[in-house]
């Protein structure tokens, strides 16, 4: 039997439920993630450097791993920011306690990937894991547990600590104690939390454009507060009114343009925080907040700020849209009051011009008349010479036919004209 042929795409997609993970299994494990925001000027010199760095032109776009047997490198493009990570497992648990946890074990002027890197510095923490419940006087050198988190994860089989701060090497700091994870779950663990604090920080670059937006449409509102006055009391022309109105949508439509990719951005950064948090089936730890209180405690005011702005908006748009609806609608009925006179001065034009009509008509019967009546009086004057008497008797007959077939004739070509235009 032949073997059915595999669809284009079917390794790529089977391929795909693997990528992005982190080849760790075991404590200690010391590691250091970056993220860079890179534009799109950045990206062909970031490919470039990529392939210098692996010696290969024709490697992954996406994704490119140095791996060994007691560490590696992992670099990875995602759509507006680039990820570099690099860990070690090379160290034992005794030493990395009397070298500060392992903190600053690995430092950015130490990756050579980094020299020269495109793009700009936008995070980056560094990951301690551990088979060792700390001492709380001796983690407190390291990190500030006044205000940190402290959680289970994985059914509790993992607890972190961590304070969101930025420390020596400007990196925040996480120490994570393994108490029993199984097969992937470390693999597992580490990618929820750098992603957790990725995206975290990602989701709230839209707050600054949200709070920018804010400002600017409590403005715009205020304008079209104006301009709908002045369409009610009627304060000013139609025409000024339609000219300040296209200014403010055409100002509308470009803030519309230039936040929504941010505004999409911002919404889909914050879900998956959302959903990396509620992967590490957290339980609480006494006397401290989980991840989950911390980051949304701080998360989401910035995002319902982002969310408000969105709305309104959207909001100033459909109210234009409205407003433009009943100023057209104006317009519209000015046009028919207008056309309405013009219809009226064309019918008493046209009555005029029908009286004319009628008074030319009249005339022109006697014209014609007048210049037949002298062709027939060159005719008939030879006839009657010498007898004068009967020819003005004659005359007045023949003027009387001739007005009255004049009449009749100017009448008929008169009907005939008027069936041809009904035609």
């Amino acid at each position: 039997m032949t073997r059915p042929a595999d669809h284009a795409l079917r390794r790529t997609l089977s391929d795909l439920m693997h990528e992005r993970t982190i080849p760790i299994f075991t404590a200690p494990v010391v590691l250091r993630s970056w993220v860079y925001l890179v534009n799109d000027a950045e990206r062909a010199t970031e490919s470039q450097w990529i392939a210098g760095l692996a010696g290969d032109d024709d490697l992954d776009r996406w994704r490119h791993a140095e791996l060994t047997g007691t560490g590696g490198s992992i670099w990875e493009r995602h759509g507006e920011f680039s990820t570099y990570l690099t860990f070690s497992t090379a160290a034992k648990t005794p030493a990395l306690l009397r070298n500060n946890f392992g903190f600053c074990t690995i430092r950015t002027e130490d990756f050579h990937w980094l020299n020269g890197a495109p793009g700009s510095v936008f995070r980056s923490v560094e990951i301690v894991v551990l088979p060792h419940a700390p001492k709380p006087m001796t983690l407190q050198s390291h990190i500030d547990l006044t205000s940190a988190v402290c959680c289970d994860a994985f059914d509790g089989s993992a607890r972190i600590w961590s304070d969101f701060r930025m420390h020596e090497g400007g990196a925040g700091r996480i120490y994570v104690q393994d108490k029993g994870l199984r097969n992937d779950e470390l693999s597992r663990l580490l990618q929820s939390l750098i992603e957790i604090g990725h995206y975290r920080k990602l989701a709230l670059l839209g707050f600054p454009v949200a709070r920018d937006l804010m400002g600017w449409l409590k403005d715009a509102e205020a304008q079209l507060n104006a301009i709908t006055s002045d369409m009610a009391g009627q304060a000013a022309s139609q025409q000024q009114i339609l000219d300040r109105l296209m200014t403010l949508s055409a100002e509308v439509e470009h803030r519309v343009t230039s936040v929504r990719f941010r505004q999409g951005a911002t919404e889909a950064y914050a879900r998956l925080t959302h959903d990396r948090l509620d992967s590490l089936r957290e339980a609480r730890v006494e006397g401290f907040s989980t991840l989950q209180e911390f980051i949304e405690r701080r998360l989401q005011p910035a995002m319902r700020t982002c969310e408000a702005a969105s709305r309104r908006l959207d909001d100033l748009s459909q109210r234009l849209g409205r407003v433009s609806d009943l100023l057209r609608a104006r317009i519209s009925i000015s046009l028919e009051v207008q056309n309405q006179g013009l219809l009226k001065s064309m019918d008493l034009r046209s009555k005029l011009q029908m009286k004319l009509s009628h008074l030319v008509e009249g005339l022109s019967v006697f014209a014609v008349s007048y210049y037949v009546f002298n062709l027939v009086k060159y005719v008939v004057d030879p006839w009657f010479a010498g007898h004068e008497d009967l020819a003005h008797k004659l005359y007045a007959v023949i003027i009387i036919a001739i007005v009255g077939l004049a009449w009749l004739f100017i009448s008929h070509r008169k009907r005939s004209i008027t069936v041809e235009a009904g035609e």
